[in-house]
């Protein structure tokens, strides 16, 4: 009788001692997940405490991808799964039955499970989960409304999920939610929506600080500017919608151009604009090369007639000079380099590093 109660009583203090570890890794987790507005790197984040915590190596994500979207996307940090198929779908509906059971229950549920609820097992999300191999689903859910779903592929060691690790697995996704939610108004707040770039105050807070640390630590820094060229008239002959259109694939082009940590933004207008921590002039140079030819080879569709419409951009580029005391002068130099291109014969890089 002894015995059986001093196992009973192990097995409660076991029970206990791993409620307080998982609450103690849950606050751990939380400080990682807020340390970051990044969006990206969030997502990214998520995804690898799952499979961290999970002991899996397949886990994604369905997130809205803006504001007023109708549907949730797959978002592409996804680990371990193949999306490639075509039949496999990459966006849920929001106010799909599948999301309305998650909205009424936002708790993490193996799929077997799920597919004993109502007509679960004939919905199309479903039986995509199921082919795809996907053992637990659990929404981003926070102030009762489901903002995303987490899917998790096996365990590695081919276990079930017990009834703790989905109970941790809902706690980690609800966290989770919050930290997206405040990563999404951030990126609201620094993002240009028609251009995706940063916007302007964003721009010049973060030239600030990367000055700061080029005068504390000795690195380098340059800075681009770059300018649609004639774009009034491309405004006034083609018109405003395509001017828009003009705008925003050279803002992706630019995007797509860039490095990792550079930071690239709208200054104003058909202005942009991109820092680069770490680089000096002739890498500014070559950079601003790289976005000018990926530019010029790129075609533009008039969404008004369908035609084909070829763009180009004048860009100015400077480093950063240990006497440089403001973000006013780096931005002169570069903007002097970018009028000296322009009045130049357009569609070229030129620099403008500091002389004394």
């Amino acid at each position: 009788m002894l015995k059986k109660i001093d196992e009973l009583s192990s097995d409660i203090f076991e029970h206990y001692e791993k409620k307080i570890y998982d609450q103690k890794q849950l606050i751990e987790i939380s400080k990682a997940l807020n340390s970051t507005l990044d969006y990206n790197a969030l997502i990214d984040s998520i995804l690898n405490t799952c499979l961290a915590q999970m002991h899996t190596l397949n886990a994604a994500v369905y997130l809205a991808p803006d504001v007023d979207a109708p549907y949730f996307t797959i978002d592409s940090s996804f680990k371990g799964f193949d999306f490639s198929e075509k039949e496999i779908k990459t966006q849920i509906l929001i106010d799909s039955p599948f999301i309305q059971y998650f909205e009424e229950k936002p708790k993490a549920i193996a799929l077997k499970a799920l597919e004993k609820i109502g007509n679960m097992q004939n919905d199309d999300y479903f039986k995509m989960f199921k082919a795809q191999g996907v053992e637990v689903i659990s929404p981003l859910s926070a102030k009762g409304k489901v903002s995303g779903v987490l899917i998790l592929g096996e365990k590695m060691n081919t276990d079930v999920y017990a009834e703790e690790e989905k109970d941790f697995l809902t706690n980690l996704t609800s966290l989770a939610a919050i930290a997206v939610q405040n990563a999404r108004l951030y990126e609201l707040a620094t993002v240009d929506m028609m251009t995706q770039l940063k916007v302007h105050h964003y721009f010049q807070s973060k030239l600030r600080e990367e000055m700061e640390k080029c005068r504390k630590k000795g690195t380098k820094l340059a800075l681009l500017f770059t300018d649609v060229d004639k774009f009034k008239v491309f405004n006034d002959t083609y018109g405003h919608q395509a001017g828009d259109v003009v705008l925003i694939e050279v803002a992706r082009k630019v995007m797509e151009c860039c490095r990792k940590n550079d930071i690239a933004a709208r200054y104003g207008g058909e202005e942009f604009c991109v820092v680069m921590p770490g680089a000096n002039v002739d890498d500014g140079y070559e950079m601003g090369e790289k976005i000018r030819k990926a530019i010029e080879s790129h075609r533009v569709i008039n969404p008004n007639t369908g035609e084909e419409l070829k763009v180009t951009i004048s860009v100015g580029v400077t480093e950063y000079h240990p006497l440089d005391k403001h973000n006013k002068e780096l931005i002169e130099r570069s903007d002097q380099a970018l009028y000296k291109a322009k009045h130049g014969g357009r569609n070229q890089t030129v620099t403008n590093p500091r002389k004394d």
